[in-house]
């Protein structure tokens, strides 16, 4: 029978909802090995779950920092900024994002309202704009675009 590895356990403990019990498995290995952007990017995932914003942040531009290239930490940053209410910190991530063809109009969208509830109605326009060009068929786009142009 073929042994499970840690690492292993340790994704089924997060797939479960056992967060805290992964996190405590991914720091152990971070303790071990600090510049490991894998994990590193799997604690700012666990961190993010467990709602600790600024932990997670930390974590995952470190990741970032080894590990440029990698979409999916960058993915994982830009969720955090986003459900930490940092839309101008995932802005700029959003040109990685289209290079490496996972940026979406979801994601785009979700900034634009970020924006918008920091009162950022320049940036949320620029969003938006971004996100019809990325997906013309968003007709509901046209008149939102519209309103906040006259605000």
């Amino acid at each position: 029978m073929e042994q499970r590895t840690e690492y292993e356990e340790t994704l089924d403990l997060a797939e479960t909802g056992q967060h805290r019990l992964a996190l405590d498995s991914v720091r152990q290995r971070l303790a071990e090995a600090p510049e490991d952007a894998e994990a590193l990017n799997d604690a700012g995932v666990l961190l993010h779950c467990l709602k600790c914003s600024e932990d997670a942040v930390e974590h995952l531009e470190k990741a970032r920092t080894l590990a440029p290239d990698s979409p999916e930490v960058i993915w994982n940053l830009v969720e955090t900024y986003l459900a930490a209410d940092k839309p101008h910190q995932a802005e700029p991530l959003f040109n990685d994002m289209e290079a490496m063809g996972i940026l979406s109009a979801d994601v785009l969208n979700r900034a634009a309202n970020a924006f918008l509830n920091a009162g950022d109605i320049p940036a949320a326009l620029r969003t938006l704009r971004r996100s019809l060009e990325f997906s013309p068929e968003q007709e509901i786009l046209k008149p939102m675009i519209e309103i906040l142009e006259k605000a």
